[in-house]
């Protein structure tokens, strides 16, 4: 592996930026470290909960996992960190066919925020499904991303995809739908967020494969080892970490541009006395 590129790994890509070959751990090695569960912006904890949504063909239905109420507890109930079940059991099954053949399958992981503040970042340039979306897709083994209603919102008129306001109880604006995904004009409603990333299968099979030396001589590559036969479940804590701290970023820029000054209460929300308070607790999965 020191002299040749594995198929759709960086190696190839490493000697085309800087002309030299590392062969010590790659960037894809992130430290447990990172790892931040939760954090705290107010009296209402700000939670970054993600799940299995995919693996390979088998899919949530849109809908089937309430996002309101879903839970830490329901997610970890099995292995695979699918919070239904049913379909919990299906991905397994996926899994087990294709962890003897060596040839590893991918998916997709769903990520929410709920009470996270209102009026996060900026309405151009710098949108924060923006730097979500830029954030997310720095990790490992990323292909996709959307946010709110996604590609589906293509399906739907205007009357159908836009969030109609109302005032709650409480004396808040909410929107009655959340296609928004709890963003609107780049900045953030208080509703809650959700997105959508979709994980390539792992590039390290084993099976033999056509690869190319750095003196471009053509070979096969047998590689050997322990090879996760699907990443989707490791990779939810570095989704909710990624998310976690560019909240946790953007809630300080926040603080410093809007918060430090006299804030008009009918219409902005302070962001606590006790800011900036975190709760790095529970940052280990079971």
């Amino acid at each position: 592996m020191s002299i040749a590129y594995r198929p759709s790994h960086p190696d190839a890509t490493y000697d085309m930026k800087y002309g030299i070959r590392s062969v010590q751990k790659q960037l894809e090695e992130w430290p447990l470290e990172l790892l931040l569960r939760k954090f705290s912006s107010s009296s209402q904890g700000t939670e970054v909960i993600a799940y299995v949504s995919q693996v390979h063909q088998v899919v949530l239905p849109d809908g089937l996992v309430d996002h309101d109420t879903v839970s830490l507890d329901q997610i970890e109930s099995n292995i695979v960190m699918c919070p239904d079940p049913e379909y919990a059991e299906k991905m397994i099954a996926a899994i087990d066919v294709v962890r003897t053949r060596g040839d590893p399958i991918g998916g997709g992981v769903t990520c929410i925020v709920r009470n996270a503040p209102r009026g996060l970042r900026s309405p151009v340039f710098d949108k924060l499904e923006a730097d979500l979306g830029k954030a997310v897709m720095s990790l490992p083994a990323i292909k996709g991303f959307e946010f709110g209603s996604g590609f589906a919102g293509t399906f739907l008129t205007g009357r159908e995809h836009n969030d109609e306001f109302y005032t709650d109880e409480h004396g808040r604006i909410r929107t009655r739908t959340n296609r928004s995904g709890g963003i609107q004009g780049g900045i953030s409603n208080g509703e809650i967020m959700n997105m959508r990333v979709a994980f390539k299968p792992t590039a390290t099979i084993s099976k033999k494969q056509l690869i190319v030396t750095r003196e471009k001589k053509e070979m096969e590559l047998l590689a050997s080892g322990r090879h996760d036969p699907c990443v989707d479940p490791r990779e939810l804590p570095m989704v909710e970490a990624i998310v976690a701290l560019v909240l946790v970023d953007q809630l300080m820029a926040q603080h410093g541009q809007c918060n430090l000054f006299p804030i008009n209460p009918d219409l902005q929300e302070p962001l606590g006395s006790n800011f900036p308070k975190f709760e790095p607790a529970n940052i280990h999965r079971k």
